[in-house]
Protein backbone atom coordinates (compact mmCIF):
# COMPACT_ATOMS: atom_id res chain seq x y z
CA UNK A 1 0.00 0.00 0.00
CA UNK A 2 1.08 3.69 -0.82
CA UNK A 3 2.19 6.05 1.89
CA UNK A 4 0.34 9.20 1.92
CA UNK A 5 3.62 11.04 1.14
CA UNK A 6 3.76 8.80 -2.22
CA UNK A 7 0.04 9.83 -2.71
CA UNK A 8 0.51 13.46 -2.55
CA UNK A 9 3.51 12.97 -5.06
CA UNK A 10 1.05 11.16 -7.69
CA UNK A 11 -1.76 13.91 -7.30
CA UNK A 12 0.39 17.30 -6.80
CA UNK A 13 2.49 18.31 -10.17
CA UNK A 14 6.38 18.00 -9.76
CA UNK A 15 8.27 20.94 -8.52
CA UNK A 16 10.79 21.65 -10.89
CA UNK A 17 11.42 25.19 -11.35
CA UNK A 18 10.54 28.62 -10.12
CA UNK A 19 8.52 29.21 -6.47
CA UNK A 20 6.32 27.05 -4.56
CA UNK A 21 3.48 28.07 -2.59
CA UNK A 22 1.49 25.90 -0.17
CA UNK A 23 -0.94 26.25 2.82
CA UNK A 24 -2.86 23.98 4.91
CA UNK A 25 -5.87 23.91 7.32
CA UNK A 26 -7.15 20.88 8.93
CA UNK A 27 -10.74 20.96 10.74
CA UNK A 28 -11.14 17.83 13.45
CA UNK A 29 -14.31 16.72 14.84
CA UNK A 30 -15.68 13.95 17.30
CA UNK A 31 -16.89 11.79 15.00
CA UNK A 32 -16.29 10.08 11.54
CA UNK A 33 -19.77 10.85 10.31
CA UNK A 34 -19.12 14.70 11.17
CA UNK A 35 -16.90 14.54 9.10
CA UNK A 36 -17.88 12.80 6.30
CA UNK A 37 -20.90 15.59 6.19
CA UNK A 38 -18.12 18.30 6.26
CA UNK A 39 -16.31 16.71 3.60
CA UNK A 40 -18.54 16.60 1.51
CA UNK A 41 -20.11 19.98 2.06
CA UNK A 42 -16.34 21.39 1.28
CA UNK A 43 -16.26 18.92 -1.82
CA UNK A 44 -19.38 20.39 -3.27
CA UNK A 45 -17.76 24.37 -2.15
CA UNK A 46 -14.40 23.55 -4.59
CA UNK A 47 -16.29 22.54 -7.35
CA UNK A 48 -18.69 25.65 -7.09
CA UNK A 49 -15.83 27.59 -8.60
CA UNK A 50 -18.23 30.64 -9.73
CA UNK A 51 -18.84 31.00 -5.99
CA UNK A 52 -15.60 30.80 -4.91
CA UNK A 53 -15.25 34.87 -4.54
CA UNK A 54 -17.92 34.28 -1.35
CA UNK A 55 -16.08 31.45 -0.05
CA UNK A 56 -13.10 33.52 0.01
CA UNK A 57 -13.82 36.35 2.88
CA UNK A 58 -12.18 40.05 1.66
CA UNK A 59 -10.79 41.07 -1.62
CA UNK A 60 -10.93 38.03 -3.89
CA UNK A 61 -10.17 37.78 -7.81
CA UNK A 62 -13.65 36.85 -9.41
CA UNK A 63 -13.80 33.07 -10.95
CA UNK A 64 -15.99 32.21 -13.80
CA UNK A 65 -16.60 28.77 -15.65
CA UNK A 66 -16.46 28.84 -19.21
CA UNK A 67 -16.58 26.17 -21.87
CA UNK A 68 -14.43 25.87 -25.04
CA UNK A 69 -16.81 27.93 -27.40
CA UNK A 70 -16.35 30.29 -24.60
CA UNK A 71 -19.70 30.42 -22.90
CA UNK A 72 -20.01 31.49 -19.20
CA UNK A 73 -21.33 28.34 -17.65
CA UNK A 74 -22.92 29.48 -14.44
CA UNK A 75 -24.94 27.27 -13.03
CA UNK A 76 -23.03 24.22 -12.88
CA UNK A 77 -19.94 22.29 -11.16
CA UNK A 78 -16.30 22.84 -12.22
CA UNK A 79 -15.30 19.52 -14.92
CA UNK A 80 -12.49 18.73 -16.14
CA UNK A 81 -11.28 20.35 -19.59
CA UNK A 82 -13.42 23.53 -18.39
CA UNK A 83 -11.77 27.08 -18.87
CA UNK A 84 -11.96 29.32 -15.42
CA UNK A 85 -11.67 33.12 -16.32
CA UNK A 86 -10.16 34.82 -13.32
CA UNK A 87 -10.51 38.53 -12.93
CA UNK A 88 -7.87 39.36 -10.27
CA UNK A 89 -7.90 43.22 -8.19
CA UNK A 90 -5.15 44.97 -9.99
CA UNK A 91 -4.71 45.52 -13.74
CA UNK A 92 -5.72 42.90 -15.67
CA UNK A 93 -4.42 41.38 -18.70
CA UNK A 94 -4.46 44.20 -21.83
CA UNK A 95 -4.75 40.81 -24.58
CA UNK A 96 -7.78 39.24 -22.89
CA UNK A 97 -9.87 42.06 -22.14
CA UNK A 98 -8.49 42.03 -18.08
CA UNK A 99 -8.53 38.52 -17.34
CA UNK A 100 -6.38 36.11 -16.72
CA UNK A 101 -7.22 31.98 -17.84
CA UNK A 102 -6.74 28.63 -16.63
CA UNK A 103 -7.77 25.37 -17.64
CA UNK A 104 -9.01 22.74 -15.57
CA UNK A 105 -6.36 20.06 -15.96
CA UNK A 106 -7.60 17.68 -13.67
CA UNK A 107 -10.38 16.91 -10.82
CA UNK A 108 -9.53 13.56 -9.25
CA UNK A 109 -11.71 11.79 -6.47
CA UNK A 110 -9.73 8.39 -4.89
CA UNK A 111 -11.19 6.54 -2.15
CA UNK A 112 -8.97 4.45 -0.23
CA UNK A 113 -9.40 2.06 2.83
CA UNK A 114 -7.82 4.97 5.43
CA UNK A 115 -8.22 7.91 3.12
CA UNK A 116 -10.49 9.83 0.59
CA UNK A 117 -10.26 12.85 -1.33
CA UNK A 118 -10.50 15.52 -3.57
CA UNK A 119 -8.15 17.21 -5.63
CA UNK A 120 -8.61 20.18 -8.49
CA UNK A 121 -5.69 21.23 -10.27
CA UNK A 122 -5.56 24.72 -12.92
CA UNK A 123 -2.85 25.74 -15.03
CA UNK A 124 -2.73 29.36 -17.00
CA UNK A 125 -3.75 28.68 -20.81
CA UNK A 126 -4.42 30.78 -23.90
CA UNK A 127 -7.97 32.62 -23.78
CA UNK A 128 -10.09 30.34 -25.33
CA UNK A 129 -12.42 33.19 -26.93
CA UNK A 130 -9.34 34.71 -28.62
CA UNK A 131 -7.19 33.55 -31.62
CA UNK A 132 -3.42 32.69 -30.76
CA UNK A 133 -1.53 30.27 -28.37
CA UNK A 134 -0.01 33.48 -25.88
CA UNK A 135 -0.67 31.93 -22.07
CA UNK A 136 -3.66 34.48 -20.57
CA UNK A 137 -1.49 34.44 -17.37
CA UNK A 138 0.70 36.35 -15.21
CA UNK A 139 2.60 33.03 -15.02
CA UNK A 140 3.99 30.61 -17.69
CA UNK A 141 1.79 27.44 -18.05
CA UNK A 142 4.50 25.07 -16.49
CA UNK A 143 2.99 26.31 -13.11
CA UNK A 144 0.33 24.67 -11.62
CA UNK A 145 -2.18 24.60 -8.71
CA UNK A 146 -3.94 22.36 -6.56
CA UNK A 147 -6.67 22.25 -4.08
CA UNK A 148 -7.27 19.21 -2.49
CA UNK A 149 -9.10 18.04 0.61
CA UNK A 150 -8.72 15.00 2.14
CA UNK A 151 -10.17 13.20 5.12
CA UNK A 152 -8.65 10.93 7.18
CA UNK A 153 -11.06 9.49 9.96
CA UNK A 154 -11.84 12.22 11.94
CA UNK A 155 -10.08 15.03 10.53
CA UNK A 156 -10.60 16.40 7.09
CA UNK A 157 -7.60 18.67 5.83
CA UNK A 158 -7.50 21.63 2.86
CA UNK A 159 -4.78 22.56 1.09
CA UNK A 160 -3.20 24.37 -1.51
CA UNK A 161 -0.44 23.45 -3.53
CA UNK A 162 1.08 26.12 -6.30
CA UNK A 163 4.34 24.61 -8.04
CA UNK A 164 6.44 25.95 -10.78
CA UNK A 165 5.77 29.73 -10.51
CA UNK A 166 7.68 31.35 -13.16
CA UNK A 167 6.51 34.92 -14.99
CA UNK A 168 5.04 35.23 -17.71
CA UNK A 169 7.50 37.17 -20.12
CA UNK A 170 6.61 34.85 -23.41
CA UNK A 171 3.88 36.96 -24.82
CA UNK A 172 4.19 38.88 -28.08
CA UNK A 173 2.37 42.48 -26.76
CA UNK A 174 4.88 44.12 -24.96
CA UNK A 175 2.02 45.69 -22.57
CA UNK A 176 1.65 41.92 -21.63
CA UNK A 177 4.90 41.61 -20.62
CA UNK A 178 4.90 45.15 -18.73
CA UNK A 179 1.47 43.54 -16.78
CA UNK A 180 2.54 40.20 -16.20
CA UNK A 181 5.90 41.31 -14.77
CA UNK A 182 4.40 43.58 -12.05
CA UNK A 183 1.57 41.04 -10.87
CA UNK A 184 3.49 38.03 -11.45
CA UNK A 185 6.37 39.54 -9.15
CA UNK A 186 3.98 40.65 -6.66
CA UNK A 187 2.47 37.04 -6.63
CA UNK A 188 5.87 35.76 -6.27
CA UNK A 189 6.58 38.29 -3.68
CA UNK A 190 3.39 36.53 -1.68
CA UNK A 191 0.82 39.30 -3.11
CA UNK A 192 -1.49 35.77 -4.59
CA UNK A 193 -0.91 34.50 -0.90
CA UNK A 194 -3.87 36.14 0.77
CA UNK A 195 -6.19 34.87 -2.53
CA UNK A 196 -5.28 31.39 -1.68
CA UNK A 197 -5.28 31.69 2.14
CA UNK A 198 -8.66 33.13 2.08
CA UNK A 199 -10.16 30.30 -0.60
CA UNK A 200 -8.72 27.49 2.04
CA UNK A 201 -10.18 29.35 5.15
CA UNK A 202 -13.18 29.74 3.74
CA UNK A 203 -13.59 25.94 2.76
CA UNK A 204 -12.37 25.35 6.41
CA UNK A 205 -15.39 27.51 7.70
CA UNK A 206 -18.22 25.19 9.96
CA UNK A 207 -21.46 25.96 8.92
CA UNK A 208 -23.47 27.67 11.96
Amino acid sequence: MKTENERNENIIPEQFTGKTLDYKQSVDFTSTLQADDFFMKARLKLLDVNHWHHIAKGVSAVFSIVDEQGTQLSHRLVEKNDFIKIDIPGPGLPSSDGFDWVKVEDVVEEHFADLKRIALTLRPCPDPSHEGTDTAHFFKNIATSSIIIKQKETSVCLQYAGRNEVINMENESNLDKVRNFIIGLGAKMGASFPQWKALIDGLSQREE
